[in-house]
């Protein structure tokens, strides 16, 4: 088990990015132990194993979203071995249309919770990543890749080059007042040469996991901090293209979702019609 997968992943992927590479060989393994427990495998599966494959993800609960991403991944591995009839007219979730949701951001008095409870841990270096993450819509996988030499600080300007963005673009981000700040106090404590940004407890680069862990001792979702900050872009009414470029979405109709209300903000507007 494994062999294939490896090959379609080196041979198939090689111009898909690592996260994606990653996404499709977790979802095949997961899918070749379950081929494996119902008397099958990758080399011999058909149409009716798929099926069911996906209606054992729907029942047990697994998002439209995933199961969407679990089925590309073994659509990609049918057209790698010449498998396609196995993938035809296979039942899936329709995933919801994320364009016409507001994507959930912190409000004020949320994000100022957060913010306060980060402080108070007294641990300069999650402080710093929490206010980073706020005030500049960097992606967690772009945060743990960033190294010292990619940040430039002065007294009154600084900024941030992100050289593993999606898609594998490069971008230089501005950094504001708090987040200068915020890098300062942490660079501060550093005294090891170690060219990562973040490191870990054990003074190795950060993971994507230890920032997760850091933002659910918060209460929150790493992402949120994300759609906080491209939400206050757009509430605050700053230019189009501006909001593009800080927010590198590829996509504008991506960007204009923000502007729609959340669902709570649906739900305060209701509860202000006076019925009476």
């Amino acid at each position: 088990m494994g062999k294939n997968i490896d090959n379609f992943v080196q041979e198939h992927l090689f111009n898909k990015a690592e996260t994606t590479k990653e996404t499709y060989r977790q979802a095949l393994v997961q899918f070749e132990k379950w081929l494996i427990d119902t008397g099958t495998d990758l080399s011999d599966f058909v149409r009716t194993d798929v099926q069911m494959y996906i209606d054992y993800l729907a029942a047990r609960k697994k998002s439209a979203a995933t199961i969407n991403k679990v089925f590309n991944a073994i659509k990609s591995y049918c057209r790698y071995v010449g498998k396609m009839k196995a993938v035809e007219n296979i039942r899936v979730v329709k995933q919801p249309d994320i364009l016409n949701q507001a994507p959930k951001a912190l409000d004020k008095k949320e994000m100022h919770r957060v913010l306060r409870e980060a402080e108070k841990k007294e641990n300069p270096r999650d402080f710093c990543i929490v206010t980073l993450l706020l005030n500049t819509g960097l992606r967690v996988g772009e945060l743990v890749k960033l190294d010292r030499s990619d940040v430039e600080l002065s007294e009154r300007k600084g900024e941030i080059t992100v050289r593993w963005g999606k898609g594998g673009k490069a971008a230089k981000l501005p950094l504001n007042n708090e987040a200068r700040r915020a890098l300062k106090e942490y660079l501060d404590t550093r005294k090891d040469n170690h060219p990562a940004l973040f490191l870990s407890n054990r003074s190795e680069r950060i993971s994507k996991r230890t920032v997760q862990y850091i933002m659910e001792q918060l209460g929150i979702n790493a992402h949120a901090l994300r759609h906080t900050f491209i939400t206050r872009l757009v509430r605050n009414n700053v230019d189009f293209s501006v909001i593009q470029s800080l927010s590198r979405h590829a996509s504008a109709k991506m960007i204009i979702r923000y502007s729609k209300p959340s669902l709570d903000e649906i739900e305060e507007a209701i509860n202000k019609i006076s019925l009476s």
